[in-house]
């Protein structure tokens, strides 16, 4: 014989018809990037990605090899967070099946600070630095390779 689940309904909850009060789990965020802090970054990531990346590109694109390739390295804005995304053809060789992979972000937290993170091989952001200006997570970018969006 199984035992019913008793279950409280909120009518009989102790605090029934009270206001609660809810936890903080953020802090205060910008409900948007200011504009020139937006310039900013897309005018740093399109200069340092062409010359980082363009070269590469090309190659690869003269003699993909049998496996998926990049054929595009861009930055997007997503909200308050910017990428760093790299566009892959597949084998097929159809632009209809290439597929995109964002592997850095930068998340803006508030005051011109932002979060560095890099997308992981578990499919989950890991954040590296907390708190970094928009020119910390630059030279943190250029200088460490796991934010790099193509190897």
């Amino acid at each position: 014989m199984t035992r019913a689940k008793r279950t409280r309904t909120s009518a009989s909850a102790p605090n029934a018809g009270r206001p609660t009060a809810r936890p903080r789990t953020r802090e205060w965020v910008l409900a948007k990037v200011p504009a020139d802090l937006r310039q900013q970054v897309d005018r740093w990531a399109n200069e340092w990605l062409r010359k980082k990346f363009g070269r590469l590109l090309e190659l690869r694109t003269a003699d993909p090899g049998p496996f998926n390739y990049p054929v595009e390295v861009f930055a997007e804005w997503r909200g308050k967070a910017f990428y760093l995304c790299a566009r892959y053809r597949a084998r097929s060789r159809r632009p209809e099946d290439d597929f995109l992979v964002r592997n850095t972000r930068m998340t803006m937290t508030g005051f011109g600070r932002f979060e560095l993170a890099y997308f992981r091989h578990t499919e989950r952001w890991f954040t590296v630095y907390r708190g970094l200006t928009v020119r910390e997570c630059f030279k943190e970018i250029e200088g460490n390779e796991i934010f790099w969006p193509v190897m």
